[in-house]
């Protein structure tokens, strides 16, 4: 290989017509189309954010500028959205004639635009508005607020999603709260202390609320462990404990004694204790006999458990139950009869 011909590998230039790089654009789009999805699914598990499904409001219907086509805001409520700074109508006049309405914000959330069926299947467009519980009572009734509510809707939607909607022909629907279906926002810990951070004069539960927002809850914490789905229960009916057998399938062996279940709810004060002379003379001509019970799958959920029973001196015996059989032998197998999803 000549001088020339090394340097340009060593150096890099080149490379990508010396090599041929095939890149695979669906698995690409799917990393890129997934990326945005595992980011908020660790933001809810962390307790950054969290899911709210908002109560029904009232519904707007709107048009496009310029155009006939319909356009739906589903209004509604939540109080995972904190409210806006309280004011009242005058506040509000003074600041409009001030030329500044910036000055009171409405904190809200926006979905996304998506399309729909309005009462005469015609094709339309809707997206939802969450808004606070107690702003939305305030509201209601109709006055300045409402109108002025209305108008940071439109501006919201046409600065979030670029679509310009005309403000001197809508009208509230007065027999229906929402179009198609309400959607659940995901609610950022961020925002909310943005909102709360804004108000001139801070409560004690606004306090409580941003001290809670620095320590997040994980979704998880606090979680109990579940419970295996098969235990072992002593013979003084008080010790519990999971069992493994050699394949790691959980096993169980029948108690001797166990409460008695009538007899505990008649007196919740005392426990019932078996009669250790009682229980000797009742198991003095028995033999346990060895057992295990294996449940399949080892691992998830269990659909079926298979009782295996070593009984070298019973007698052959077919029961009358439908689904169990006995048979003598050193290693004889009950199967196991299936009741809601799984067996005994």
């Amino acid at each position: 290989m000549s001088r020339s011909s090394k340097s340009i590998l060593l150096d890099g230039a080149g490379l990508e017509t010396s090599l041929k790089i095939v890149k695979n654009e669906a698995e690409e789009q799917l990393e890129n189309f997934l990326a945005p999805v595992a980011e908020l699914a660790d933001d809810i598990s962390s307790g950054r954010s969290k899911i709210v499904k908002p109560a029904p409001g009232f519904c707007v219907k709107a048009f496009k500028k310029g155009t006939e086509e319909k356009f739906f805001i589903n209004l509604c409520q939540t109080d995972g959205i904190p409210p806006p700074r309280d004011i009242t109508e005058d506040e509000l006049i003074r600041i409009l004639n001030d030329g500044e309405p910036n000055a009171f914000r409405i904190p809200m959330s926006i979905t996304q635009p998506r399309p729909a069926l309005d009462k005469s299947n015609q094709g339309c467009q809707v997206c939802d508005i969450a808004i606070n519980t107690k702003f939305y009572a305030k509201i209601e009734s109709g006055g300045l607020l409402r109108e002025f509510l209305i108008s940071v809707l439109f501006d919201g939607v046409e600065n979030k999603y670029n679509v310009a909607l005309d403000e001197s022909n809508f009208r509230i629907l007065k027999n229906k709260k929402f179009i198609d279906k309400l959607i659940p926002h995901n609610i950022q810990n961020r925002d909310v202390r943005q909102v709360i951070e804004s108000y001139p004069h801070q409560s004690d539960a606004d306090r409580a609320l941003l001290t809670e927002l620095d320590n997040p809850r994980p979704l998880m914490a606090g979680a109990q462990p579940k419970k295996p789905l098969i235990e072992e229960i002593g013979a003084d009916a008080g010790t519990v404990k999971t069992v493994k057998n050699e394949t790691n399938s959980s096993r169980t062996v029948a108690p001797v004694s166990v409460v008695n279940a009538k007899q505990q709810q008649s007196d919740s004060t005392t426990t019932y204790v078996p009669d250790p002379t009682k229980v000797a003379i009742s198991q003095a001509a028995t033999k346990k006999p060895e057992s295990k019970l294996f449940r399949e799958p080892p691992a998830g959920r269990a659909k079926r458990l298979i009782g295996e029973f070593h009984l070298p001196e019973c007698r052959n015996y077919a029961g009358r139950g439908r689904g169990s059989h006995f048979a003598g032998g050193t290693q004889e197998r009950l199967p196991a009869r299936c009741v809601r999803g799984l067996s005994y």
